[in-house]
């Protein structure tokens, strides 16, 4: 999985070798959905990197459109309000994200419906 995963931080996003080094796998995301074909299983591997600032990624594939740097509570206002905006594995990756670094608690309404 690691071996891909900086293949593809080199392709979509042109990082420099040194950064693309970071990478630290954090766990698995597993999920299902209903198809016209019937249930589909999931399995999200999920990364961190930690990006230095003043780098700014740079699409040399054609598969990103944008990037945009935004604070966690601008992304954790989105997939609160904008839910719809978010393919569901993205928001799933967010969410594991915000848990994980603590920007989402116990206390936060829903917890148990979205841990």
């Amino acid at each position: 999985f690691v071996d891909n995963v900086r293949k593809e931080c080199e392709e979509e996003a042109s990082f420099p070798p040194e950064v693309i080094s970071q990478v630290r796998q954090t766990g698995l995301i597993s999920y299902r959905y209903t198809t016209r074909k019937g249930l589909s299983t999931k399995i999200l591997a999920t990364y961190d990197l930690e990006v230095p600032q003043g780098l700014l990624p740079i699409c040399s594939d054609g598969e990103v459109d944008e990037f945009r740097l935004l604070s966690i509570s601008e992304v954790l206002r989105s997939v609160r309000e904008e839910l719809p905006l978010w393919k569901p594995n993205s928001a799933m990756v967010v969410v594991d994200f915000a848990i994980r670094h603590g920007f989402i608690d116990f206390d936060e309404p829903g917890y148990m419906e979205i841990a």
